[in-house]
């Protein structure tokens, strides 16, 4: 997969909730009379792509997301450190070998942001 995109209503909410709240790289923005969006780094090589879909030639037929079929995961190397820095709640340990802190974006998404406690056994998982 090269990257992922979510069209939203709530662009600049959106874009201050991932790259201000959880300081995430902005990689680059565009804006065009009937296009804008920007493309973020979430780890590594993962990249998730912002729509303004109020700014599309094209209406976009946007439903309530509030429901967890879709989880945008990043993972860190120091959750401690990451939700300290981003005064995030207290990471959760859970019952599959990960520290988790879970928030949802401006439009609902479930983000969780996680830490391997055994990077072997995920690696095998």
């Amino acid at each position: 997969m090269s990257y992922f995109a979510i069209a939203t209503t709530r662009f600049e909410e959106m874009l201050a909730f991932y790259r201000d709240h959880l300081g995430l790289e902005v990689i680059s923005e565009f804006a065009r009379p009937k296009a804008r969006g920007a493309f973020i780094r979430l780890s590594g090589d993962s990249r998730m792509e912002l729509i303004d879909a109020t700014r599309q030639s094209k209406p976009m037929r946007l439903e309530p997301t509030a429901d967890d079929r879709l989880h945008i995961v990043i993972e860190t190397n120091d959750i401690e450190g990451f939700a300290r820095d981003r005064n995030l709640s207290e990471p959760q340990l859970t019952s599959w070998g990960a520290k988790v802190v879970e928030l949802r974006d401006p439009d609902g998404i479930s983000v969780w942001v996680l830490e391997w406690m055994d990077k072997k056994k995920q690696a095998t998982d």
